[in-house]
């Protein structure tokens, strides 16, 4: 219980409630180290009524921060507005959440080399009922700047650095960009 709980004050572990595998048991952790490192050419399903253009997390390093993924998607996971959505497949370097109050929204997160590739896409059609893909699309990027703050302050704490070229830069002088333009496509 107390390696969880340290797993979970770093950010690399998450609580979360789920009945995919049966009933709810007390203490269901999200770990996404341990999993298996997905094959990320594949495509996304094709299902889906309207997708948002995929938002792109830019790191000034050229490439993803090692430790951000994980970190990342675990905070994301703590959210109420996420919950894991395992028949897509979750693994180490792709998580797909049901996003929102009604599970109508999909947001997956791929992990390239040198960025994250955020995909919201809805599974049934924009109606004046349901909260428009461009407000889901606004509200997604806010959960994702403030999960993205709450991974960098973690890893500033923790004093990990990274090495480039010989030369080493601290992780609060490291650049995020995200890249969203929200439109159904």
């Amino acid at each position: 219980e107390e390696f969880i709980q340290v797993l979970v004050s770093f950010h690399l572990a998450a609580k979360v409630q789920t009945d995919e595998f049966g009933q709810i048991i007390l203490n269901q952790f999200f770990v996404p180290a341990v999993l298996p490192t997905g094959d990320i050419s594949s495509a996304l399903p094709s299902d889906y009524t309207i997708r948002a253009s995929p938002l792109h997390i830019i790191f000034g390093t050229g490439y993803v921060i090692p430790g951000f993924f994980t970190r990342l998607v675990t905070s994301m996971a703590e959210s109420a507005q996420c919950h894991l959505y395992f028949r897509q497949g979750i693994f180490r370097n792709r998580v797909t959440f049901e996003f929102g109050d009604i599970p109508i929204n999909r947001v997956t997160l791929t992990e390239l080399s040198n960025a994250i590739q955020v995909n919201l896409l809805r599974y049934i059609p924009d109606s004046p009922a349901l909260t428009p893909i461009q407000k889901s699309c606004q509200d997604l990027q806010t959960l994702l700047k403030t999960c993205a703050k709450e991974v960098q302050e973690s890893l500033q704490s923790t004093n990990v650095s990274i090495y480039t070229n010989v030369k080493e830069m601290a992780v609060s002088n490291v650049t995020r960009k995200f890249k969203f333009v929200c439109q159904g496509l």
